[in-house]
């Protein structure tokens, strides 16, 4: 898909999400907490291997700041707009598990209570970053979030989480699943910086192509998105508009939708041959795809600089991402290393 500003707009035009204070012995009606009860009561055996999970560092400190934490994949709708208990567990299991193995204790510890900065850089004055932290402070709607900022504000964000392949009926053991896309209310100016910032590229296609980076740096070799019924959030009153943030926008990527209402697509997510762009269109898109490509290689390489902490090989993973891919190839993009890193 070539990407335009103009349709950041439908996005926008979702209504915004509320920042709810939500307490753990408080629930709106006798109907929930019967739902919680239930959900629990069915999944017990998963639910302690949860609890066994969250006894390991860093989680007791996320669960003391946020006791929502610990029983959120029991709440209706989580990630996925229809979704089981059992589907719920396992998703959370499988997202937190897969983190804990993968990162540095330190660098767990900043993604679950700040931010980390995967990549930044600088357009007339403007400091345009892309940032990853867990989802908030709509934490039912996704794991993480990739987060555009420009001057330190939050304008555009993607959701996601690391689910089994076999949940949204996917061949591969694990997917990067999808879950949010969404700009923030009032932000279009900043917005429309962030997008003449980045060579044309809108922001949920610079999105999506970082987080094709954090699949190379895990990796992940199959991403998977949610369409507009399976949206956490969905309502019939905004229909045209989650229609086209998502069905419209994964189509246009030619992902493989699913009998079950998933989008499907390996990594990376092929671009249409140069041969069908218009005449005259032709070197934009090339250096949009080249733009693109390497904010991938630069979110790809802030995780493979570090995975050696957590005992993998960093040349190994470097090569599994980049032999694989002939574009990553040809940029020779230097790698981040630990040096003079801001976190250690």
């Amino acid at each position: 898909m070539e990407d335009n500003i103009l349709d950041l707009r439908a996005t926008d035009m979702i209504p915004e999400k509320k920042q709810i204070t939500v307490r753990p012995q408080k629930f709106s009606s006798a109907a929930s907490v019967a739902s919680l009860l239930w959900r629990a009561l069915i999944n017990l055996g998963k639910y302690h291997e949860i609890v066994r999970l969250l006894k390991l560092p860093p989680f007791p400190e996320t669960v003391r700041n946020n006791p929502r934490f610990a029983f959120k994949f029991l709440l209706t709708n989580y990630l996925v707009r229809g979704s089981t208990g059992i589907e719920g567990v396992t998703c959370f299991l499988h997202h937190y598990s897969r983190l804990r193995n993968a990162l540095p204790d330190h660098l767990l510890r900043q993604t679950l209570h700040w931010d980390i900065t995967l990549h930044d850089f600088s357009d007339g004055g403007n400091q345009i970053a892309i940032t990853m932290g867990r989802s908030r402070p709509c934490d039912k709607e996704g794991e993480l979030s990739l987060n555009l900022k420009v001057n330190g504000d939050i304008v555009y964000v993607l959701s996601f989480a690391i689910i089994p392949g076999r949940v949204v009926g996917a061949n591969a053991a694990e997917v990067l699943l999808v879950t949010r896309l969404q700009g923030t209310p009032g932000c279009y100016a900043q917005i429309k910086l962030a997008t003449k910032a980045s060579h044309e590229v809108g922001p949920s296609a610079l999105l999506l192509a970082a987080l094709q980076g954090v699949a190379d740096g895990f990796g992940v070799r199959e991403i998977a998105a949610v369409d507009a019924e399976k949206q956490s959030s969905y309502c019939e009153g905004f229909a045209v508009c989650f229609k086209s943030a998502y069905d419209d926008f994964f189509s246009k990527l030619a992902m493989d939708k699913t009998a079950s209402g998933f989008y499907l697509s390996p990594v990376p997510i092929e671009d249409k041959p140069i041969a069908l762009i218009k005449q005259g269109h032709k070197l934009r898109t090339k250096e949009k795809r080249a733009f693109k490509q390497q904010i991938r290689a630069y979110c790809a390489g802030f995780f493979i600089g570090r995975s050696d902490q957590k005992g993998h090989d960093p040349d190994e993973v470097t090569k599994a991402s980049v032999s694989k891919d002939p574009d990553l190839q040809a940029l020779h993009i230097s790698w981040p290393t630990l040096d003079n890193d801001p976190i250690s």
